[in-house]
């Protein structure tokens, strides 16, 4: 699954510097970080997923069916916003 994220110049060159002083690539540096961002999380009763188990949650086309709904709640953010309006927004 691809997907983009945007990040802040300074970080990117942080990554990209790390990236080749460790001798991966900068998608294997980031998606490392993030899993281990995402282990470390302590918030409670929330059980992290690896990479694989979220790939497969989002694989619509296995025959049990579409299992979004276990991703409910796996990610909480204090910021409440009205994605349609920022959406809207942002297209402009």
């Amino acid at each position: 699954m691809l997907t983009t994220i945007k990040i802040n110049k300074d970080l990117q060159q942080q990554l990209k510097l790390k990236s080749v002083e460790q001798g991966v690539t900068q998608i294997e540096l980031a998606n490392r970080y993030i899993l281990e961002g995402l282990k470390s999380d302590s918030t409670p009763n929330k059980p992290t997923m690896s990479l694989e188990d979220i790939e497969k949650l989002l694989n619509h086309d296995k025959p049990e069916g579409n299992n979004l709904k276990k991703l409910n709640g796996l990610i909480t953010t204090e910021d409440e916003k009205d994605y349609v309006t920022f959406e809207k927004e942002n297209v402009r």
